[in-house]
């Protein structure tokens, strides 16, 4: 063999041994991707354990679902709010009410309070409604009315009430809803059950909503209500006119005319006057300057809108840890001189975060402490 070929065969000989060393390095490896494979798989086991209820408990989900469901909250439909709106009398409005509620009771009626009576008014669906008109007792005779007089809604169970029975008929269950007109309770709604129908959240919302009318009906000379007419379709929203920003709303003495109780005469709603006009305090912490007289622009309304927050935050802090001393303050209508250090301190926060010609032009700060404070009424601050 000549020295080329020798040359070869060691070439080919190294080539063999490196082959081989890289082999078993490739074994070395894989036996232990092997074992670390099998680790795994051994620690999977232990993680996911066999009985999978231990891992995701699902027996209280079942238990839940198997539960009764409870019924869905009361929905009251736009056009049941539009047929109450368009009665333009008492009378009208407690009719439509009493028709609106068809469907969520059985029988239906309204009562009336007088003089230490209730009465009959108006009924729908009774087994007499002619007679309910008719019909009255004392107060004090019936439980179930004297509580409602005094503002609590009652649910009428099988046991009954005597002075109602005569009414209603013995064991019939029944609601009775407190209606009220400008804060005083003059009467009651009644609604019977009908095989096993008495929606008692829905006929209290739309006795809520009864009673607003009523105190609204001087004031919604329009029907419907502008906000519950059928909206119109526009490409673009229109330009807003000029007084942007000014409250459009009057202020207007709602009139209450007397029901018809047929030769009853029905209680007489309590119209409240109308407030003196409150002249803004004359000390610092709470003087009220001028509005602006120019519009503002975006970047204004945003540092009046950051003024109205911060305001807000500092007075609601203040009656947070002084809820007891506030309600004292609005009964003795001294709020400010028992919390004078808190208020003063707060305001001068105010101060140094708002800029001056935002303060220059309102005083939300004082807004608060009549809003949050004394709940709207600025001579309960006693300023």
């Amino acid at each position: 063999m000549d020295e080329r070929h020798e040359v070869v065969a060691e070439l080919e000989e190294a080539r063999e041994r490196a082959a081989g060393l890289l082999r078993a390095k490739l074994d070395a490896v894989a036996g232990h991707i092997r074992e670390a494979a099998a680790r795994a798989a051994s620690e999977l086991e232990v993680v996911v354990p066999p009985d999978l209820e231990i891992l995701l408990p699902l027996a209280p989900v079942t238990r839940l679902l198997q539960a009764p469901t409870p019924p869905p909250a009361p929905a009251i439909a736009l056009e049941t709010v539009r047929g109450l709106d368009e009665g333009r009398a008492q009378s009208e409005v407690l009719k439509a009410f009493l028709a609106r509620l068809e469907g969520l009771c059985g029988g239906r009626a309204i009562l009336v309070f007088r003089e230490g009576e209730v009465l009959g008014w108006h009924a729908v669906g009774m087994a007499d409604d002619a007679a309910v008109r008719s019909w009255r007792a004392r107060l004090d005779a019936s439980a179930a009315c004297a509580a409602v007089a005094a503002g609590k809604p009652v649910l009428l169970e099988s046991a009954g009430d005597d002075a109602l029975a005569s009414l209603i008929g013995a064991g019939q269950r029944a609601l009775l809803i407190p209606m009220s007109l400008r804060g005083k309770v003059v009467g009651a709604a009644l609604a019977l059950e009908a095989n096993g129908t008495l929606a008692t959240e829905a006929i209290q919302i739309l006795t809520y909503l009864a009673g607003l009318l009523l105190e609204t009906l001087a004031v919604r000379p329009v029907v419907p209500t502008p906000a519950l007419a059928e909206p119109i379709t526009m490409g673009a929203a229109p330009a807003l006119g000029e007084g942007e920003g000014e409250s459009p709303f009057p202020a207007v003495e709602p009139v209450i005319e007397e029901l018809d109780t047929g030769g009853v005469a029905a209680p007489e709603p309590v119209v409240a006057a109308a407030p003196p006009p409150v002249e803004p305090p004359a000390v610092a912490p709470v003087a009220v300057p001028p509005p602006a007289a120019a519009p503002r622009t975006p970047e204004e309304e945003q540092k009046h809108s950051e003024a109205q927050r911060f305001a807000r935050l500092l007075v609601s802090e203040i009656r947070l840890y002084n809820e007891q001393a506030v309600q004292e303050g609005r009964a003795n209508r001294d709020i400010y001189q028992r919390l004078k250090e808190d208020i003063d301190r707060s305001r001068e926060m105010y101060e140094q975060r708002v800029p001056a010609d935002v303060r220059a032009t309102s005083n939300y700060f004082f807004e608060e402490l009549v809003r949050i404070l004394a709940d709207g009424d600025p001579d309960a601050l006693g300023v």
